[in-house]
């Protein structure tokens, strides 16, 4: 064959590049076409190559492990190596490879062309084939016509015609050796070294220009860091400034929040004084966070601000139902009211729904107003109302307590109580208690009083103590609620 194709291709190993060029693994070797074609493997002096792209696609694909995963085309015009070009049956008759070998069908298969000599870099296309982007379903190295069968048409066509419309249509004279196998590697040697040491050369340039690029980006880079750690520093420090005021402001309402909270324990009295069926089992149940203490027809009820927060003893079966019933999910009691001679009450939740049981009168009222701030049963189916906004109802009070009530209209009340009476005394002889909301003199007001009760205030207010609530049950039976100043 006097001709050969012009030009080849070759799926690039991880160690080869195109600055350096392309040469066999051992130059030096002295194999048989037999033997390269059979042992692939084994380092030899020929370098393999195709005709056809579609197969160095192949190699390219189907051996990822040592691929560079790129494809070059050679051109071999002006090549002075030999070249052994085994591509077809014919090729293979003529450098004496028997058919039906297994070199004679790689061979012929695989469009095999061998190279043998160094192929400087300007003999490789400058347009590589970058075959990452070729995504084939094909899973492990299966042989050619596993992979041709599995290769989409308009891909194998694209790779074919990648570097020209016909690969095939380009043929050059077969060159002709005239040198021996060592001169020829000494020269190639030679030829190589002058590649490499140029290309060394111009990475090395490259490099020296990247580094003063890099010099001046890390310059750059290290103004932007000093401006990010700058700003970085300021937020660190705004965000520890912030912490650190929501610290203060938070010790500040919860050191507000205890004073209100001490005061408004104040306010309704730490200690307590009473005289009732139930004394004993109030003290054992009673602190200074008791939101009230009322007094009923026998019993006692004590109230928290918190879900479940009660204690009682012979209070209203209803009203007993009424708060048992309750889950922990579910709005608690905040005001209470005991009737002195009868089943009667009045209790309200911390969503402002109540429950109550009492006079017709009553119902109707606390069933169509707002929700009140006091109420106040008394004896003979009595009753106050009182709203924060200062406004007040009540019917049947003792005349005393009417009296007084209807000449300080211009007064808020805070708490009321109205006590029982015995069987052989006046309605109207009933002891009852009024603290105004205001501080206008006097708080508080206190009628009838009991005489071991006057002796209790007597003592509590000679020792300094302030008055805060006195409720009252049935005849004779009360709780006085008292502080000390800090």
């Amino acid at each position: 064959m006097d001709d050969v194709q012009r030009f080849v291709y070759r799926a690039l190993r991880s160690d080869e590049d195109v600055i350096a060029g392309l040469r066999a693994r051992d130059p030096a070797a002295n194999r048989t076409i037999s033997q390269a074609l059979e042992e692939g493997k084994v380092a030899s002096q020929f370098l393999h190559a195709t005709i056809l792209p579609e197969v160095a696609l192949y190699y390219a694909k189907a051996y990822s492990e040592t691929s560079k995963q790129q494809i070059v085309e050679i051109d071999l015009e002006g090549f002075s190596g030999d070249i052994v070009d085994v591509s077809d049956p014919h090729a293979c008759n003529c450098h004496d490879i028997p058919r039906s070998s297994k070199a004679y069908n790689y061979a012929v298969k695989h469009r095999v062309v061998m190279l043998k000599g160094y192929i400087r870099p300007e003999r490789l296309s400058h347009k590589v084939c970058h075959t990452t982007e070729y995504c084939i379903d094909y899973a492990g190295r299966r042989s050619l016509d596993d992979f041709v069968s599995v290769l989409p048409e308009a891909m194998r066509q694209e790779v074919n015609r990648y570097w020209r419309p016909d690969t095939l249509s380009t043929r050059r004279r077969r060159p002709i050796s005239k040198t021996s196998l060592s001169q020829a590697v000494h020269e190639d040697d030679a030829a190589q070294k002058l590649v490499l040491k140029k290309a060394s050369d111009g990475l090395a340039q490259e490099i020296e220009k990247l580094q003063a690029r890099k010099k001046v980006i890390d310059a750059q880079s290290r103004e932007l860091k000093k401006r990010a750690d700058r700003e970085a520093r300021l937020k660190e420090e705004a965000r520890e400034r912030k912490l650190e005021e929501e610290r203060r402001e938070r010790e500040r309402r919860e050191e507000e929040h205890l004073k209100k909270k001490l005061l408004a324990e104040e306010r309704r009295g730490p200690k307590i004084r009473a005289r009732c069926p139930e004394k004993d089992h109030l003290y054992d149940n009673f602190d200074r966070k008791a939101l009230q203490v009322a007094l009923g027809n026998g019993g006692y009820i004590a109230i928290w601000d918190h879900a479940k927060g009660h204690a009682w003893s012979n209070i209203p079966k209803s009203l007993e139902n009424k708060l048992n019933g309750r889950g922990y999910h579910q709005p608690h009691a905040t005001m209470v009211a005991l009737s002195p001679d009868s089943d009667g009450y009045y209790v309200q939740f911390s969503d402002e729904s109540a429950k109550y049981c009492g006079p017709e009168s009553f119902e109707e009222l606390v069933a169509t107003s707002k929700p009140p701030s006091v109420v106040a049963l008394g004896e003979r189916g009595s009753w106050f109302v009182g709203w924060p906004n200062g406004n007040w109802e009540y019917d049947g009070l003792p005349r005393s307590l009417r009296n007084m009530l209807d000449s300080n209209k211009h007064r808020s009340v805070a708490k009321l109580s109205i006590s029982g009476t015995s069987h052989d005394q006046d309605f109207d002889e009933a002891a009852w208690f009024v603290h105004w909301e205001d501080d206008g003199h006097p708080v508080w007001r206190l009628k009838n009083a009991p005489d071991i009760l006057s002796e209790r205030l007597q003592e509590v207010q000679e020792k300094g103590g302030t008055v805060r609530s006195i409720e009252f049950g049935s005849y004779g039976e009360w709780v006085l609620r008292y502080g000390y100043a800090d």
